[in-house]
């Protein structure tokens, strides 16, 4: 398990321990809630023990929670409700959200949303879940299973919030109703019966005071709203000018725009290639809390039926009082493996597709300058279209150039010739097999040819060379 500090242990008194001196008021407020939370537990008899729910019709077309826009495909939601200590799960039946699981949960002793580390309180917001621990990596107060949420996300740094450690965990107490520090703390049958619906950096948890709810009407609304903004925006990317970019960005917030110039770039060169690219939002999930809605999704780029993937994109927004959404908030969930950041992920991704391969004809040029080489007797040309990693037959590039010196000086000439070339490339390698005829003044000899060139910044080497004879 990677280390890490771990979260402030919840506070669950046991029955045996003295409570703290309180107040009157709180002596009050806290029966109330406990009588509640016992009222509640009855209610949740049975899908506190994980019991799904189905698709009947008044689900299908009664008022739906206002947070869930729309669920990412093949994934769930997760809502906690501070009013009333509830965690409850969603899943999709016919592009509907529908009521999976609900359970029992305690948050953070203190009410009122997280400002600051140490104020006992549990953020209200959309958060992702980052990790997921098994108990032989946790001390007994955390349970079962946790799973880290991404708090502070975007929005709280900007506002000054901080804190760490926020998870969803079990307990090896008795669950009490606000006992935790500022996790979200579920008894143990109940994190695992969680686990189930969890996908790392995909499932969100969306925490309130109280979890609203909107008429599907609304919801369709704000989806269909969203989703063209989303689409406007990929599309100026491919076919906007920096300012129609930034015009999809709130006023009072500039993101990093430093990447446009070389992303402009690349554009030009394969506009003079006559290459289509697309870039595209996959797997879109939209979710609201307050006046922000958050969208995950897939960000990638496509072109001649290749995908490459650059990470999932987070874009926080907001509408105005014209009812246009602009965005407040533009970072990175995640980075897809292999995919180089900077200038920014995008130019990356084109690299990689090999939009900008030389054609055939280039190495096969190539080819013929390094036999020219060979034959010519021009052993410093020819040791250059050599990697310095180069192997072959067991000899590095310094051997083996110098064994070509050796059989040089040896004959009094050297012809080639190279025919029936069948090339394999991608962006940073290419394999060139070809028949070559071989003929010196002491030695003939025909066969297949294979050299395999890595890319190096912007020149090919010969990192492998092999010889079949006929």
């Amino acid at each position: 398990m990677p280390t890490r500090e771990m979260p402030i242990e919840p506070k669950m008194m046991s029955t045996h321990q003295s409570e703290r001196p309180r107040s009157e008021f709180k002596f009050y407020l806290t029966t109330i809630f406990l009588t509640l939370w016992i009222i509640l537990s009855e209610g949740f008899s049975s899908a506190a023990l994980g019991v799904t729910h189905s698709a009947d019709a008044d689900q299908m077309t009664a008022a739906l929670p206002e947070s869930l826009v729309q669920i990412a495909p093949d994934d769930h939601a997760i809502l906690v409700e501070k009013s009333t200590q509830t965690l409850s799960v969603y899943g999709l039946v016919n592009k509907t959200p529908v009521l999976k699981f609900q359970a029992r949960c305690s948050t953070g002793e203190v009410a009122g949303p997280k400002f600051e580390a140490g104020d006992k309180k549990t953020p209200i917001g959309v958060y992702f879940i980052t990790d997921a621990y098994e108990d032989r990596y946790l001390t007994p107060i955390y349970g079962k299973k946790a799973f880290p949420l991404d708090y502070p996300n975007f929005l709280d740094r900007k506002m000054g919030k901080n804190g760490s450690a926020i998870w969803l965990h079990g307990t090896n107490k008795a669950l009490r109703p606000m006992d935790s520090n500022g996790c979200v703390a579920l008894e143990n049958n109940n994190i695992l019966a969680l686990s189930e619906f969890v996908s790392l950096n995909l499932t969100p948890v969306i925490v309130d005071e109280q979890i609203k709810t909107a008429p599907p009407s609304e919801l369709k609304e704000n989806q269909e709203g969203i989703t063209a903004v989303i689409g406007q925006w990929l599309s100026a990317h491919t076919q906007g000018t920096y300012h129609d970019y930034l015009s999809f960005y709130d006023a009072a917030y500039l993101p990093d725009i430093s990447w446009w110039t070389a992303w402009d770039n690349t554009r030009k060169d394969l506009q003079a290639k006559d290459t289509q690219i697309r870039v595209m939002a996959d797997r879109i999930g939209i979710y609201k809390q307050g006046g922000t809605w958050v969208c995950l999704f897939d960000y990638c780029v496509e072109s001649r039926g290749d995908r490459q993937e650059m990470g999932q994109k987070k874009l926080f927004l907001e509408r105005l009082p014209s009812k246009k959404y602009t965005i407040v908030g533009d970072v990175f969930q995640t980075h897809a493996q292999g995919v180089q950041k900077n200038p920014h992920p995008l130019v990356g991704a084109v690299s990689r597709l090999g939009l900008f391969l030389e054609t055939d004809d280039y190495f096969i040029e190539f080819v013929q300058r390094w036999l020219a080489a060979w034959s010519a007797k021009d052993m410093e040309t020819y040791a250059s279209f050599y990697d310095a990693s180069f192997v072959s037959e067991g000899m590095g590039k310094t051997r083996w150039v110098n064994r070509k010196k050796n059989l040089s000086k040896r004959y009094k000439y050297i012809k080639l010739k190279a025919k029936d070339f069948k090339i394999s490339k991608s962006a940073e390698k290419c394999t060139v097999h070809f028949y070559q005829e071989y003929k010196s003044s002491g030695f003939s000899t025909e066969g297949t040819k294979t050299l395999v060139l890595h890319k190096k910044g912007e020149t090919w080497k010969i990192f492998q060379e092999s010889w079949k004879e006929k």
